[in-house]
């Protein structure tokens, strides 16, 4: 009885940690001072269109420290590259995302390293707007005199 049951305990644990590996916990506090957020959400075909158009310009999001938050009908996922990998968010953190920012509709948010939400637009934005609107930024002109 006590080997079974020692044998059911440890079989369940790795089961819940193979689980969470899966899933990336999120807090956009962890962020701030490190990494600028966007934020994209809401209806599918804006949603689509806008994601498309990232997709074609993203190279130069690691250059901004920019990660990318995807706030989907029935998931979300996360990016630390510019869309080249892609981590699913676990439900919780989903629900606490769609919460705050109410993405019941299309919605992009920019969020600065400081942790404020520099931008919101329910409309399509060209990433050339997020950009310039990042470059505007006092700590990223810091951080372009720092790298010259």
């Amino acid at each position: 009885m006590t080997k079974s049951f020692l044998f059911l305990i440890s079989l369940s644990f790795i089961i819940f940690i193979n689980c969470q590996e899966n899933y990336e916990m999120l807090n956009l506090k962890n962020f701030e001072w490190k990494n600028r957020v966007l934020i994209i959400g809401g209806d599918s075909s804006k949603f689509k269109s806008q994601l498309d158009q990232i997709n074609l310009e993203s190279n130069e999001f690691t250059d901004r420290d920019l990660v990318i938050i995807l706030i989907e009908e029935d998931n979300s996922r996360i990016s630390y590259d510019g869309l080249k990998t892609i981590k699913t968010i676990d439900y919780d953190s989903t629900l606490n995302l769609r919460n705050k920012y109410n993405f019941k509709e299309f919605k992009l948010i920019l969020i600065g390293k400081d942790g404020g939400e520099k931008y919101n637009s329910k409309k399509l934005v060209s990433i050339n707007v997020i950009y310039e609107l990042i470059d505007g930024m006092p700590m990223r002109k810091q951080e372009i005199k720092e790298r010259n």
